[in-house]
């Protein structure tokens, strides 16, 4: 393994019975990166991130962390990560005090070890005010800081990050971000899984998109968009459904790349804005138009370009 490569994934793959949950996939993240697996829901992202900390043995395949292969060497491998896993649990009787106190003797951290380590992180994830409380007891963005709290009670130098922001609402995602943008700052190696496009596109250097236990494309967010060769996406939202006569007139007009149909809007991907002009004329004519607009191409349009289907369809 190179030196600057903190895990390398190589040919992994995961079977349930006759299915391929995860499909030889193989990638590395180097130190101080942060790598987001990006696909819809079932496409393997946390089965991958399970099999990457132990918790689920591969049907075949090999990961090493930090020069250590997990299932070789398991215990040297595990005191290089954290994790903060997709769904949260909490001991009922345990105050969040308390809570990441034992997580800390668990990690193999001494007494006095251990209650620094609990104060240090309670704070980091400001949570002082609610030291005394259970962790059921926590709005959803708490639990979320608490989670993450607990994957950094031993200060690794990885940390797996399960879908972090699942279930929250748009403010409190945001003030997520600010957490991992900080363990970004920190150098921190983080694997980051996401359905969230715009979540991948702010805090990941590099995206993997998984469709079906597969790799299907990875680079930077902007070589993604860029390797797509789209210049940009038009939606229109059309008075009356579009007829496969309508649909075709739009696809023959040069510069159109790709064009999707779904609840009376057509999403449009073009090679060079200068169709635009004859795009509008020809949807006006044929199906009237109640709203345009005009964007950059996201992440979610190069997975639409790949499988011809949105990221959580």
């Amino acid at each position: 393994m190179d030196s600057q490569e903190m895990i390398l994934v190589e040919n992994l793959v995961k079977s349930f019975s006759t299915h391929k949950v995860v499909d030889r996939i193989s990638f590395s993240v180097h130190s101080g990166e942060t790598l987001g697996l990006l696909g819809p829901n079932g496409a393997g992202k946390t089965t991958t991130i399970r099999m990457l900390t132990g918790l689920v043995r591969p049907s075949s395949g090999t990961i090493t962390v930090g020069g250590y292969n997990v299932l070789q060497n398991p215990i040297d491998a595990k005191r290089l990560f954290g994790i903060s896993p997709q769904e949260a649990s909490f001991h009922p009787h345990l105050s969040i005090a308390e809570d990441l106190y034992f997580y800390a003797r668990l990690r193999g951290l001494s007494r006095s070890e251990s209650k620094l380590q609990a104060r240090e992180t309670i704070a980091w994830a400001k949570l002082d005010e609610h030291s005394a409380k259970n962790g059921h007891q926590l709005s959803g963005g708490m639990q979320r800081r608490l989670l993450m709290a607990r994957a950094l009670i031993t200060d690794p130098p990885i940390l797996y990050l399960d879908e972090p922001t699942t279930g929250l609402d748009p403010q409190s995602r945001h003030a997520l971000w600010d957490y991992i943008s900080e363990l970004k700052e920190r150098k921190k190696t983080l694997i980051l899984t996401t359905h969230y496009m715009e979540e991948a596109e702010v805090l990941c250097d590099r995206v993997i998109i998984i469709d079906h236990g597969r790799i299907i494309a990875q680079g930077s967010p902007e070589n993604l968009r860029q390797s797509m060769g789209i210049d940009s996406v038009l939606t229109l939202k059309t008075r009356k459904p579009s007829s496969s006569a309508d649909l075709l007139a739009l696809r023959e007009i040069p510069g159109v790349m790709k064009l999707y149909s779904s609840n009376g809007c057509l999403s449009i991907h073009l090679r060079e804005k200068e169709a635009l002009d004859e795009i509008v004329v020809t949807a006006s004519r044929a199906t009237g138009i109640e709203e345009l607009n005009l964007k950059e191409p996201s992440l979610e349009d190069v997975f639409l370009q790949l499988t011809g289907r949105g990221l959580r369809e």
